[in-house]
């Protein structure tokens, strides 16, 4: 790229030098090369202290491509109540309400000549600047589509009332050693041929951003055949680069924030510690644990490339994310207030510690974030905000005179990006995840304040996140999930079906000589109980249709293949292997609805998951198989159905040899599933055969010892089931997120868990 961008510009140069340009040749050619070098030593690395970093990574390593919005975020809603509901519609977990409408942002960078690039704080503003600038240095193998020479201007280093830009641009030439830079810079610039990078518009301190404003504009009036692109905050920025399209960073998606994690753990420069990773699959592990049920606020954060890096960084050190976060959220927390700041060296006429210290911050953000938290309140005007901090304020003796609410919110929104505008003068957390942390940590510090939480929220969903983490923050969390326990035994008090079913699996669970608690024991069996009660339901519907759809009396004896395939229905209810599902389309809806509640039925109760991963998956086992089946299938079908019963007759005895259950005959199903076995094998040879008189559902019903009496239960009960279900496995999660719980109180709480009390 530089022997023709560059050869074109010094015939202009050798035409005001009255040079030869063979006598300058040589120079200009170590003088690219040393500008390209140059370039990526200072501006083609990544290297965050704040997060954990002591060795730079090239950027092209890990750079992901990075998507704009058309519009800014705060334009698109109309009032603060449309923010809210918004989000509420989208997801409890992302804050970030964004168009769906992305650009591409190499494509952008391509199209337009002005680019006004906004963005909070850690999005990747000035890394996409100095990424299209590494691109431009690739010539025709980059993505970048124009033949220009990046110059990138940190506009921090603005800070004197006379600016000359061209000067800069020609001291980064001599640094080069090109010779002539005065001249280079000036012939490039009336060529077009520069690609001009400001980033940093937010950092220019206060009282000099007119004067930048003012001339960059006049700057790009001047030389309007290059190509510019600038960076701000999207908090203080208030226009003025009239020629500028005006676009706003995106935050990650679900693939930027896995392409992200894999060229993290593929970029290690230590070839050992490289294919380590490779071969114990670490990026793929690290995607899958963020994506575990019990992260979803962490992956939040994850949108956030800064914060991703720090996630990746914590991986990289403990193979897994911490059971207690608040550690994790205290340090990104901690990166924004302090340490991004310090880390770019921004420096202000007025910052927040003229104020407040971080500690009294930190307890003033407390304070909002709990009180709004309290009253379901994410999103509060700026007249709200400003008032709590003046209150917060006045209740501190120790607060200066100059203390002044104004001033502390702009520092929060612009230089620390812990609020965000999202509609004009209406603000909300720029992270969920902060505010439930912050949340936390104001109760933490008031033991009425634990109490009520308890009281007032265990059967809150959108609480869970702060029962968690108010559990990590404790010094000892014996009291809270003493409470916890308390409350939860209440809503099952006065509800027979809920004890009867306590009982039962208290009765059938073996706690006598077991590696697993009594609590993982009764766990398991009640979750076996809920996924045989909804299956019950789509057992009865199946056994209709398909009694309906046979053509005639099949007798004892005499099956034909179409009949053999109407029994195998009603016993496994296989849908969509190799068709549609025609008219079992109600059938599979309530199946899909099934899937969707299975996730809440489910408890985490230390062991029983692993059990659960090999369990007969029901809904997987038992689906429908549409009556129009072709027979010529049926050889795919059986070695299909052959292979899942070998597995199920191997999970049956490793639950037996677990003995998890006590006197219950697991043998009989193993032998269940071989009668299955030889059936099907004698329908593939189109042998006339009589089926097992009893259907695998109902085999396990008896084998369980459910009775009829269990399985009728009316979708209030279930609910109630539910709810006590979901507060136990609160309860569990927040004694395994504690940093310290007393094994004695714990044995007590444990032994009071799934188990009726009369």
């Amino acid at each position: 790229m530089f022997s023709g961008v560059i050869t074109e510009i010094y015939k202009k140069v050798c035409e005001s030098t009255e040079k030869k340009h063979y006598e300058l040749k040589a120079d200009i050619g170590n003088a690219s090369h040393e500008y390209n070098k140059n370039y990526r030593e200072r501006h083609g690395q990544v290297k965050v202290f704040c997060v954990g970093m002591r060795k730079p990574i090239p950027l092209d390593d890990v750079y992901v491509g990075v998507q704009f919005l058309d519009e800014h975020t705060a334009s698109r809603y109309r009032s603060p109540e449309e923010v809210e509901q918004e989000f509420r519609d989208r997801s409890w977990w992302h804050f970030a309400l964004t168009s769906d409408e992305r650009q591409d942002g190499k494509q952008v960078a391509n199209d337009e000549q002005y680019l006004m690039l906004l963005g909070g704080p850690g999005v990747g503003k000035s890394t996409f600047l100095r990424k299209v600038g590494l691109e431009s240095l690739k010539g025709k193998d980059g993505s970048f589509a124009h033949e220009c020479i990046p110059v990138f201007l940190e506009l921090k280093r603005f800070t004197e009332e006379q600016i000359d830009i061209e000067v800069l641009i020609t001291q980064e030439f001599e640094t080069c050693g090109y010779p002539y830079p005065d001249h280079l810079a000036n012939a490039a610039l009336k060529s077009g041929k520069l690609l001009i990078l400001f980033d940093g518009l937010d950092e220019v301190p206060t009282a000099n951003v007119d004067n930048v404003i003012r001339k960059i504009g006049d700057f790009v009036d001047q030389y309007s055949q290059n190509r510019f692109i600038a960076s701000c905050r999207t908090a203080i920025y208030r226009g003025g680069f009239t020629r500028f399209t005006e676009v706003e960073m995106a935050d990650f998606d679900d693939s930027q924030i896995e392409t992200y994690i894999k060229n993290w753990f593929d970029s290690t420069p230590h070839q050992y510690r490289y294919q380590l990773d490779k071969e114990m699959k670490t990026a793929e592990q690290c995607w899958k644990a963020l994506n575990t049920i019990g992260h979803h606020a962490t992956k939040e954060l994850a949108r956030n490339p800064l914060l991703l890096t720090l996630l990746c960084m914590v991986y990289d050190n403990s193979q897994n994310f911490p059971q207690n976060r608040a550690d994790l959220y205290e340090k990104a927390l901690s990166i924004f207030i302090e340490e991004w700041a310090a880390e770019k060296r921004i420096r202000r006429e007025e910052s927040i510690s003229q104020y407040l210290d971080i500690a009294a911050e930190k307890r003033m953000l407390s304070e909002i974030a709990a009180k709004n938290f309290e009253v379901d309140r994410l999103f509060f005007g700026e007249g709200e905000i400003l008032a709590q901090i003046r209150e917060f304020g006045k209740g501190n003796a120790n607060t200066p005179p100059t203390f002044n609410a104004s001033k502390i919110l702009e520092t929060i929104l612009v230089d620390q990006g812990l609020f965000v505008e999202r509609v004009r003068g209406s603000y909300s957390f720029s992270h969920l995840t902060f505010q439930e942390y912050l949340t936390a940590n104001y109760i933490v510090r008031d033991t009425r304040s634990i109490r009520g939480l308890v009281k007032k929220h265990l059967h809150n969903e959108q609480w869970r996140e702060v029962f968690l983490l108010t559990s990590g923050l404790m010094h000892e969390a014996d009291d809270l999930l003493v409470a916890m326990e308390a409350e939860a035994a209440k809503s099952i008090n006065t509800d027979d079906k809920i004890k009867l079913l306590l009982r039962w699996a208290e009765r059938i669970t073996d706690t006598t000589d077991n590696q697993h608690s009594g609590l993982d024991q009764r766990a398991f069996a009640i979750n076996q109980y809920l996924v045989l009660n909804q299956l019950n339901k789509f057992h009865e519907k199946v056994k209709y249709k398909t009694e309906q759809s046979q053509d005639s009396d099949l007798g004892e004896v005499s099956y034909n293949f179409h009949g053999n395939l109407n029994y195998l229905s009603s016993d496994f209810y296989i849908y969509d292997i190799y068709g549609d599902i025609s008219s079992s389309v109600d059938i599979y809806k309530d199946l899909l609805h099934y899937r969707d509640l299975y996730p809440d039925l489910y408890l985490y109760c230390n062991q029983a998951h692993s059990f659960d991963a090999v369990l007969l998956s029901y809904y997987d086992f038992y689906h429908y198989l549409d009556v129009a089946f072709h027979s010529s299938n049926f050889s795919k079908f059986g070695e299909k159905f052959d292979r899942e019963l070998s597995k199920r007759i191997k999970v049956v005895r490793y639950i037996k040899e677990t003995k998890i259950f006590e006197g219950v005959d697991l043998q009989r199903m193993v032998q269940r599933f071989n009668e299955e076995q030889e059936f099907i094998k004698a329908a593939g040879e189109r042998k006339s055969v009589k089926p097992p008189a009893e259907s695998i559902h109902d085999t396990w019903l008896s084998v369980l010892g459910i009775t009829n009496d269990m399985l009728i239960i009316s979708d209030e009960e279930l609910e109630s089931c539910l709810r006590y279900l979901r507060a136990v496995k609160l309860i569990v999660a927040c004694k395994e997120a504690a940093g310290r719980v007393s094994p004695k109180v714990w044995q007590k709480i444990e032994e009071k868990l799934l188990v009726s009390r009369t």
